[in-house]
C-alpha cells in the first residue's frame, strides 16, 4: 500500500504524480514536519501524513519546500531511515521484537532514498500544490 500524490497544477510531468509506499513517506513526513513547520499549519502538516486529500494549494510554498529539502540533502547521504519500532532484516522482511533482540542483524522498516527524495524535490518544483491520498 502507498501514497498517492497529486499535483493540483502541474506545469510538467514531474509534477503531475508522485507515489511511494508508506515505509517510504513516513520520513518524507518526518522531513515535512522538521523543515516546513513554518511554512505548514499544524493541522496541514497532520493531515498529509496519511490519504486525506490535504496539501498546500500554491507553487510558492512547494517551492520553499523543495529548497529546503535539497539543502537537507547537501549534509545528508543515503536518504533517511526513522526507528518508529518495526524492524527488517537483510532482505527486508519484517521481524518481531523477540527475534530483533536475538541479535540478528535489523534495520529500521521506515527508508526512503536519495533517488526517491530527488523524485520529491522534482515534483515539489512543477507541481503547483499538491494534494496527498
Amino acid at each position: 500500500m502507498g501514497v498517492d500524490i497529486f499535483g493540483r497544477k502541474p506545469c510538467s510531468p514531474d509534477g503531475e504524480y508522485f507515489t511511494v509506499n508508506f515505509t517510504g513517506w513516513g520520513p518524507i513526513h518526518s522531513l515535512i514536519v522538521e523543515l516546513c513547520s513554518d511554512l505548514l499549519d499544524e493541522e496541514m502538516l497532520d493531515e498529509i501524513g496519511g490519504n486525506s486529500g490535504f496539501g498546500p494549494h500554491d507553487q510558492k510554498t512547494c517551492t520553499q519546500m523543495a529548497s529546503r529539502f535539497e539543502m537537507w540533502m547537501e549534509d545528508n547521504v543515503d536518504g533517511l531511515s526513522i526507528d518508529l519500532g518495526q524492524r527488517v532484516d537483510k532482505d527486508y522482511r519484517l521481524i518481531s521484537a523477540e527475534a530483533a533482540m536475538l541479535g540478528l542483524e535489523t534495520k529500521p522498516a521506515y527508508k526512503v532514498s536519495d533517488k526517491t527524495l530527488k523524485k520529491w524535490i522534482d515534483f515539489l518544483r512543477s507541481c503547483g500544490g499538491f494534494e496527498v491520498w
